[in-house]
């Protein structure tokens, strides 16, 4: 994974599913795949977070297959993380969606959002925060000079309503449905 991520550019920023230890250690449990918390004993490796750190810097990348690879990566390797562990990868993508953050920020935290959704990684708790971001990122535009910027923005806005569409039950997002 971190091969894949600083080679950047054309066919070789495929991220790898880490099937080695990362594998053999995460077992099923938890929310989509998320090891429940009394998981809290294992060390995670110092890499590990190196890459989750390579990861978030790929989701703001100026290339849209880079960002794209890095929002995978955060989806496969949150996957593994213990909830709590994860919570917090969670709350680092949703740093992305500040205000002084660029279109590139918003489109990667956006594909990130969709991902961890569509993997069960998102808690519904986490709604009340995340729904009102995707609203927001949908209507996102930009003027520079005489266009604007946007489209791919609002484009992964419309991945993260369909992610959440699949991931909770009509009930669960019923409150956001006027």
């Amino acid at each position: 994974l971190l091969q894949n991520l600083q080679n950047k550019g054309g066919a070789g920023v495929a991220v790898d599913s880490g099937k080695g230890t990362q594998q053999a250690e995460a077992g099923p449990g938890g929310v989509g795949g998320a090891k429940s918390d009394d998981s809290e004993g294992c060390e995670v490796p110092d890499e590990m977070e190196e890459v989750i750190e390579m990861l978030l810097v790929g989701l703001r990348d100026k290339d849209t297959v880079v960002r794209w690879s890095a929002a995978k990566g955060i989806g496969r390797v949150t996957a593994r993380l213990s909830l709590s562990l994860a919570d917090d990868v969670v709350e680092a993508v949703l740093e992305l969606f500040k205000p002084i953050e660029g279109d590139g920020a918003w489109h990667g935290g956006c594909l990130a959002v969709a991902e961890l959704a569509r993997r069960g990684l998102l808690l519904p708790e986490r709604l009340t925060t995340v729904v009102p971001i995707a609203v927001e990122a949908l209507c996102y535009d930009v003027r520079k000079g005489a266009h604007s910027v946007g489209s791919h923005v609002r484009d992964a806005a419309a991945y993260v309503c369909w992610a959440f569409a699949r991931a909770y039950a009509p009930e669960v997002m019923e409150e956001w449905m006027s």
